[in-house]
């Protein structure tokens, strides 16, 4: 299902002016910058309408632009995205706004505004209270979001009549707020304000954790918040309920930041703000909707520019990192990224390892030979989303603690782990007609039993080299004892990590021991 939703505010056009640096200018100490191409993005509130497209809604937007060509640009590439513009003003008495980025080396070197943010003309506002009463009841919205960046539009009486309309109608209305006066956003569902916003309109210093529950309670009490929130950078989102507010039991909870690599918060807020409303308008708890806003915060902050996330992106991210076994990723969470389709791609099996359900049979971890194909076609997709796959191989005969350490510390080193196990051929033909000890079946139960183990792949070769050229892993993990010694498949693998064994713990002790006994 896709959420209908409507996104009132600043409309702004993002211009990228992205070159090289190699010098210093002999007129003034000022960087040279040699122009490579410019780009064009949307900001403010259409870069909140384009990541809702981005989560796949339905997207109205409403605001002003001017006259200009800016004006004609930005509605065009609203258009392009698919978010309906019958909602915006045009005022010929003012210009549209535009920020110019100039971006060299992935970093933002100067930024220039080209604005007006004198207050929208009453035929503005009312062109918009008129536009969003209409479609709130003619397409049937479940959400709308306002996105104040201080540029006009949002004036305290235009804000305090669309959060009454939504009211009326039983809308959420969620509000990224601006300036340190917020009367004028009392009665939203939620705001979403970074933690130095926060301090600007309560007064009170946030340095510590009860300082930020006094803050996160002074929002609540002075806008009547149904959910009062702060994100906080890289200290993730904290929140609290207005119902454990006025019980006056406050339950502050923390979401804590998730962000692995960060190249440009640029837009980050706007990511947040339109996560949240397409999680709240399918229905979603607050907490699984501020946990899904963190990921995709990730995901954008990872990336140079106003940016977008998609659902697919969302869920790589948080499968990538080992984030899809908290408490909130339960299967209704996860209907969200089924619905496009993100694990399609991937074996039975596979879905439900990823989605930490329980396996009906420890079998369900051996790819048979019929099925192996298909098995390297989901290792295939998964590579192209960054995920890191780990091989080893062994004998694995008479399991015992090395082998459990061995493997754990294996798996630790990526996403996936894949254990190739010889075959009885191939056991005998290396060691000799008294191995193995434990037939083929039951050292492939023994592994598949193993939390740390993902897959297992039986082969009987004398080397896994084929199998491991068909598998092409990240990383290929031996023994220790492999150092300075030629590590068979080396070449289909981007690196070989050593692991140490637990000294005095190997099979063939534990038969002799089993022999003098």
């Amino acid at each position: 299902m896709k959420p209908n939703i409507l996104v009132v505010g600043d409309l702004i056009l993002d211009h990228y002016i992205w070159g090289n640096c190699e010098r210093i200018s002999p007129e003034a100490p000022v960087q040279v910058i040699d122009v490579k191409r410019e780009s064009l993005n949307l900001g403010g509130a259409c870069n909140v309408a384009n990541n809702l497209i981005s989560l796949e809604s339905n997207v109205w937007i409403c605001g002003m632009v001017g006259c200009d060509e800016a004006g004609n640009t930005l509605k065009q590439e609203l258009k392009n995205r698919g978010i309906k513009i019958e909602g915006i003003f045009s005022n010929p008495l003012r210009p549209t706004t535009q920020k110019s980025r100039l971006i060299a080396a992935h970093q933002q070197v100067v930024r220039i505004d080209r604005e007006d943010k004198s207050p929208i003309c009453q035929e503005g506002e009312k062109f918009i209270l008129d536009f969003v009463e209409h479609t709130l009841v003619k397409s049937k919205l479940q959400c709308l979001v306002l996105s104040d960046y201080r540029k006009g539009v949002l004036s305290e009486s235009l804000t305090q009549s669309l959060i009454a309309l939504a009211k009326a109608h039983n809308l959420k209305i969620l509000i990224d707020p601006k300036g340190k006066d917020y009367t004028k956003y009392k009665g939203a569902t939620l705001l979403t304000p970074n933690k130095k916003e926060a301090i600007q309109a309560t007064g009170i210093n946030v340095c510590d954790e009860d300082s930020l529950q006094d803050c996160i309670v002074a929002l609540q009490k002075m806008c009547a918040l149904e959910v009062s929130l702060i994100t906080l950078s890289e200290d993730g989102i904290a929140f609290a309920t207005r119902d454990s507010i006025q019980a006056e039991s406050v339950k502050l909870e923390r979401m804590p930041t998730i962000a692995r690599e960060v190249f440009d918060v640029t837009g980050a807020g706007d990511t947040v703000i339109a996560s949240l409303a397409y999680m709240l308008a399918l229905g979603k708890p607050v907490s699984q909707s501020v946990y899904f806003a963190n990921a995709a915060a990730a995901v954008v902050v990872s990336k140079v520019g106003s940016a977008t996330a998609s659902k697919k992106e969302i869920f790589a991210y948080l499968r990538r990192n080992n984030l899809l076994d908290s408490a909130l990723v339960n299967a209704e969470f996860l209907k969200i990224f089924d619905e496009e389709s993100c694990l399609n791609h991937l074996s039975e099996r596979m879905v439900k390892i990823f989605k930490r359900q329980k396996l009906l049979s420890y079998w369900d971890k051996w790819i048979k030979a019929e099925e192996l194909n298909e098995f390297l076609e989901s290792l295939r997709q998964l590579k192209e989303e960054n995920f890191k796959i780990v091989f080893t191989n062994g004998c694995f005969d008479i399991l015992h603690l090395g082998h459990i350490d061995y493997l754990h510390k294996a798996r630790n080193l990526g996403d996936l782990l894949i254990v190739g196990l010889n075959s009885d051929s191939s056991i005998t033909h290396l060691k000799g007609t008294l191995r193995p000890i434990n037939e083929e079946k039951d050292r492939i139960a023994m592994l598949c039993a193993l939390e740390c183990v993902d897959f297992v792949v039986v082969f009987s070769e004398e080397t896994p080299r084929e199998l491991i050229a068909k598998i092409r892993p990240h990383t290929l993990v031996k023994g220790a004892d492999y150092a300075n010694k030629e590590v068979v498949g080396r070449e289909f693998s981007e690196e070989v990590r050593l692991i140490e064994f637990i000294e005095g713990k190997s099979t063939s002790q534990l038969i002799q021991k089993i022999k003098e006994s």
